[in-house]
């Protein structure tokens, strides 16, 4: 990539990652919030459920389209402002009357699909998982409308409204459940996901004004790039629709495992999608409109194609080395980590140990999920959105024949167990299937900078347990290693990893310092 392009990129990927970084903060003090409130209770389970249905007809209906279908095919528009208006606009009205259609016959029937997607939750408890879904469901408006609108604004170069919505969703939920909870019980924190889902597009609406946005009269008909969405998007909406499908066999699984099952994989879940969401989405995200850019008309021109190539390999490299110390801190330190982050109110010892477990299980996939991320990003560059599904639904089918094998012995760990496996073979089979339709990534160093880096990895992770067992002796009464062994173990292992990177002279350390140096002098919008 030439020096503007990657100038370019690493400004929008560090809008990204400082959206990021402030949603997953929030993040960080939402769950301790619930943590405190509810404990690995059924109150979190009936959350859990509440917030899992509306999540998953978003995704299903339009979520899925924004990496998938509507950055590429609005990076396209860039230069035509009409085309664009007229596209975006079809988009946002079909959605939206769509998403009002979808809402109100899904409240109505709140009460079946609840017990449908948890049937071994108590009754009390799934009562109450009943109320709070009438609650969130109406959430999936809202986020369908910003989906559409995000898209708008990442091919258009804006990353830092998109990026910043899900921050306004985590601030508004953490503020209404502190302030409605102690009034109107649990449903208060429903309310507060409801209120964020909003905040997630009001956030959004300066932007667009300011890009000049303008819309125009939907063309419900006869309007191509419209019906090629639609046609690019029935292949991602099937495999969402079996993803989705899973989500609600994962959900009815744990539901038979014991109370709090879904709480310990909900406290566990969101603490490993951090770093994805922090490294892996901004990467993929800032790397998408050069990508779809750089992608060839003609699929079998993707042999030649070496400026695709390379920015691929450069997303790759990058996000592979910084996601690999995150790992070994996941896995090195996953219960003191759960200590110092939810370890209080109602959320006691016990509750920590296993959702340490929970975390560590699925902490040892974050390596080759994080370049899962970036693999379909390239598909979808160059117009595929068939091969990463059927690719999902291979690995959906590896989820649950290890789901069914693990969930009797080792109950919901199990079920963790299996989510790791299956998202480890999406990765590994989508970018075995990508370098051949490459022909190769034209970087001959690529398996040799693998091994450096992995090697960096595992001396860092033996050098973090070593001190670990020092700190928790030298620092922390027994048996609560907290904070203070978090910070050295973690600081121990950041240190070896960056030093033995250097000394096997990876060349992204100081590609990456370079960047952020870059980015920390220009500090100009995009």
């Amino acid at each position: 990539m030439n020096k503007a392009t990657t100038r370019r990129v690493a400004v929008a990927a560090a809008l990204v990652a400082a959206g990021n970084i402030l949603s997953r903060l929030l993040g960080f003090v939402r769950e301790p919030v619930i943590a405190a409130l509810f404990g690995a209770s059924g109150a979190t389970d009936a959350f859990e459920v509440a917030t899992r249905l509306p999540q998953l007809v978003h995704e299903l209906v339009i979520g899925g389209a924004v990496s998938g279908v509507l950055i590429p095919l609005f990076s396209e528009m860039t230069a035509d402002d009409r085309r664009l208006a007229g596209t975006f606009s079809s988009l946002i009205a079909s959605v939206g009357v769509a998403l009002i259609g979808v809402t109100v016959v899904l409240v109505a029937l709140a009460d079946p699909l609840v017990a449908a997607a948890a049937p071994g939750l108590p009754v009390e408890t799934r009562d109450l998982a009943v109320v709070m879904t009438r609650i969130t469901l109406p959430a999936v408006l809202f986020l369908g409308l910003s989906a559409v609108t995000a898209a708008r604004l990442y091919a258009r170069d804006r990353y830092a409204a998109p990026s910043f919505a899900p921050a306004s969703l985590n601030g508004t939920l953490i503020v209404l459940a502190l302030a409605l909870t102690p009034a109107v019980g649990p449903v208060g924190v429903a309310v507060g996901y409801l209120a964020g889902a909003g905040a997630h597009l009001l956030v959004q609406l300066p932007a667009l004004a300011r890009d000049g946005v303008r819309i125009t009269a939907p063309a419900w008909r006869g309007n191509p790039d419209t019906a090629r969405a639609l046609r690019l998007y029935l292949p991602i909406a099937a495999g969402l629709l079996v993803a989705q499908a899973l989500v609600i066999v994962d959900t009815n699984l744990a539901s038979r495992t014991g109370e709090g099952s879904l709480a310990i994989m909900r406290f566990a879940t969101r603490l490993q999608q951090f770093p994805l969401g922090l490294i892996g989405s901004a990467i993929a995200l800032a790397f998408l409109p050069v990508l779809a850019r750089r992608a060839p008309e003609e699929s079998r021109d993707l042999v030649n194609a070496a400026e695709f190539k390379s920015a691929l390999v450069a997303a790759a490299r990058s996000a592979f080395v910084l996601m690999v110390p995150i790992t070994a801190i996941l896995t090195v330190l996953s219960v003191p980590v759960i200590r110092v982050v939810y370890e209080r109110g109602a959320f006691d010892a016990a509750a920590t140990d296993l959702t340490g477990l929970a975390l560590l299980i699925y902490a040892v996939q974050l390596p080759i999920t994080v370049l899962d991320q970036v693999f379909i990003a390239a598909f979808y560059a160059t117009r595929n959105t068939l091969t990463p599904v059927l690719v999902g639904v291979g690995g959906g089918l590896a989820y649950l024949v290890a789901a069914l094998a693990l969930v009797e012995p080792f109950g919901v760990f199990g079920l963790v167990a299996a989510n790791s496996v299956q998202n480890s073979l999406h990765g590994a089979i989508l970018g075995w299937l990508l370098w051949r339709r490459l022909g190769g990534f034209d970087d001959p160093g690529l398996w040799f900078f693998g091994l450096r880096v992995i090697a960096a990895g595992a001396l860092a992770a033996a050098v973090g347990l070593v001190v670990r067992e020092w700190s928790t002796l030298a620092l922390e009464p027994a048996g609560t290693a907290g904070w203070r062994v978090l910070f050295v173990s973690g600081a121990g292992i950041a240190v070896v990893y960056v030093a033995v990177l250097a000394f096997l002279r990876v060349p992204e350390v100081p590609q990456l310092a370079r960047l952020l140096r870059s980015r920390l002098r220009t500090q100009r919008p995009v």
